[in-house]
């Protein structure tokens, strides 16, 4: 499901600051452009990845460059309790901006580049600002491309985040790719390096060397796509054509889309089909079922472990949550079933309450079984669109989803 429809939002950079979600975008001019024309910078913002709220414009007019119509990929990073938008110029090269708000304003911080045109060789632009999770939050800038032979590069930056600690160094990608828009995450110690089309390349060291893997899902396009972690669940987002579907596909239109992203053993990633179609955030009761791993958030913790149906949830123990809001169609006093399994010895109580951990109790569940077994239960709920919160109590259990029981003809 496409988000912020017909407004040419592209190249997608979302990062999580105070517990909001802020998108950092670049902005396509509008339909049938022969080239891409990109005016400025937006900057939206969202708490439910459903419904985004314009922060702020950045226009090139506003920094070093002047008016232009190139104005390519763009990210962002808070240090010391400030933030720095990242942005580059067409494939010349990349400015930054300061603010005392993630929303904005910025104003230019330097007056002139951070990465000139001709510091390395390659073209100076899609800049990636990742911060990794050792002692001192260090700072790193990646940018570049790799066609024609060139390379990614990588530089630490300093704590005032506007300069560079160190000469940019090349990053080898074996086999390499000949794309742009990088852009690294980390999960469990490994550095994953990814690019258009959804192609992957991890490393046990931020610098590299990164060994190709494969492209982890497939779609018409899969433009500039970027990760973020949002109460525990990881996202990937993306770009495709805004009229994609049509006869004739417009590349240089385009609109973002989110999906969950999940971490497989071995450096390998998945996306689910069916979420590529819905999108994140909502849920229906109609549907076949609401798997474990499409939660919108869940309490610190719990993990998805990879297992040989797909994915379950795991590190579920007392107080534990899981957050499904924004489920559509449920009918008054509807009948749910769970799909659990208990880990401890003991039975595990599960609450289901309405909104939030705290919320009213609409029904109760046990899990007794430590295979996965469907655990029916009715609730007490009005019709209409609820969000659930399975609250666990006592003991540990794994998680592997839940439906609705279907009415019969």
């Amino acid at each position: 499901m496409r988000i912020i429809n017909n407004k040419g939002v592209c190249d997608p950079h979302v990062h999580i600051f105070n517990g909001r979600a802020y998108m950092f975008t670049t902005h396509d001019r509008g339909p049938g452009q022969p080239i891409f024309r990109m005016d400025d910078w937006r900057i939206f913002s969202s708490d439910d990845l459903l419904n985004w709220r314009l922060e702020y414009t950045l226009r090139p007019e506003d920094t070093f460059l002047g008016k232009c119509e190139e104005c390519y990929a763009t990210d962002a990073a808070e240090r010391n309790g400030k933030y720095y938008m990242y942005f580059s110029h067409q494939q010349y090269c990349i400015g930054v901006a300061v603010s005392d708000s993630p929303g904005g304003p910025y104003r230019d911080a330097l007056g002139k580049p951070l990465i000139p045109k001709g510091m390395v060789d390659t073209a100076c632009y899609d800049p990636t600002v990742f911060i990794d999770d050792d002692e001192n939050k260090t700072p790193y800038i990646m940018f570049g491309f790799t066609c024609i032979g060139k390379k990614y590069y990588i530089a630490k930056l300093n704590e005032d985040m506007i300069s560079l600690a160190e000469p940019p160094r090349p990053v080898d990608v074996t086999p390499n790719w000949d794309s742009d828009a990088c852009w690294i995450t980390k999960h469990n110690g490994l550095y994953y390096l990814n690019t258009h089309e959804a192609r992957i390349a991890t490393s046990d060291n931020v610098y590299g060397p990164y060994t190709y893997h494969k492209k982890f899902m497939k779609d018409h396009t899969v433009d500039h796509g970027t990760f973020f972690t949002y109460h525990n669940q990881t996202y990937f987002t993306y770009g495709i054509p805004e009229n994609l579907g049509d006869e004739k596909i417009d590349p240089y239109y385009r609109t973002t889309k989110i999906v969950y992203a999940h971490f497989k053993d071995g450096g390998d990633i998945a996306v689910d089909e069916f979420i590529k179609i819905h999108g994140v955030g909502h849920y229906d009761a109609s549907w076949e079922e609401i798997k474990g791993e499409w939660f919108f958030a869940a309490s610190d913790g719990v993990y998805k472990r990879e297992n040989e149906e797909g994915f379950e949830l795991a590190g579920i123990k007392n107080g534990s949550y899981l957050y499904y809001p924004n489920i559509a169609n449920m009918r008054q006093n509807e009948t749910l079933i769970l799909r659990a399994g208990k880990v401890s010895d003991t039975p595990v109580g599960v609450e289901i309450r309405e909104g939030s951990p705290f919320g009213a109790v609409l029904g109760c569940a046990v899990i007794t079984n430590s295979e996965y077994t469907d655990i029916k239960t009715e609730l007490e709920n009005a019709y209409g669109s609820h969000g659930l919160c399975f609250v666990f109590r006592n003991g540990e259990a794994c998680f592997d989803g839940f439906k609705f029981e279907k009415v019969r003809p």
